[in-house]
């Protein structure tokens, strides 16, 4: 949520200075004597706004993938002010470096574009903001995941056999080195952490783990409460 905050921040911030810069160079009458100092800035502010964004968009991308949930009504308002932000930015360039004869146009487009851009913040992290959906969100799942780890013992025959399928392409049961894509799992509920993202080991952040993982692992989101208590359960004795 802290990133998300400081990205959002960035965003509105470069927003603010390139509308300004441009309504200095095109909506003043009377020359400014710094014309070319503010169209330097508008141009870096311009390339470090596109940047910033394309990381945002991909980092959405990568973590809608994971999860692999159905988007909601707000989620699919998010995705079409992003791609209507790109669409329109990438427009804007094309006619300020090739097409000249549309060049008036790009000022319209750039105005969009910080339009677009408050109504992007304003549905994600203005709302999370204003309505604590983050916090909310993230201790729900812990409940749910203590639910889970507390409601089920689990069957360890049928957790090798789900382990064998789903995680043995990557993960060791007798050893603990990174040979493989993925770190071994000998004697894991014997550890203090972790190995990867070095939280605490329990049950409930394993759970999380193959729910929601941590940098590279794939998400095995739709396990059911009773296929990851099996898999805690063969997890235990290794």
């Amino acid at each position: 949520m802290l990133l998300k905050l400081i990205l959002s921040a960035l965003l509105i911030v470069l927003s603010f200075v390139g509308s300004y810069t441009m309504f200095e160079i095109f909506g003043r009458q009377e020359r400014r004597k710094n014309m070319e100092t503010l169209k330097k800035i508008h141009r870096i502010n311009g390339r470090v706004f596109f940047l910033l964004f394309l990381i945002g968009a991909v980092a959405c991308i990568y973590i809608l993938s994971q999860t692999k949930a159905e988007l909601t009504a707000r989620t699919t308002l998010h995705a079409f002010s992003a791609v209507a932000i790109f669409l329109l930015f990438s427009l804007k360039i094309v006619f300020i470096k090739f097409y000249r004869q549309f060049y008036s146009y790009a000022k319209l487009l750039g105005i969009l574009v910080v339009l677009l851009t408050f109504n992007l913040l304003a549905f994600s992290t203005g709302y999370s903001l204003v309505t604590g959906m983050g916090d909310r969100n993230e201790t729900k799942q812990t409940q749910q995941l203590q639910l889970v780890a507390k409601s089920k013992e689990g069957s360890v025959e049928r957790g090798k056999k789900l382990f064998t399928e789903l995680c043995s392409s990557c993960h060791y049961t007798d050893k603990k080195d990174f040979k493989r894509a993925a770190p071994g799992l000998k004697g894991i509920f014997a550890e203090k952490n972790l190995p990867v993202s070095k939280k605490p080991v329990n049950t409930e952040n394993i759970i999380l783990q193959i729910k929601k993982p941590y940098k590279y692992m794939p998400s095995f989101n739709d396990l059911t409460d009773e296929q990851l208590a099996d898999l805690i359960a063969y997890m235990k004795t290794l």
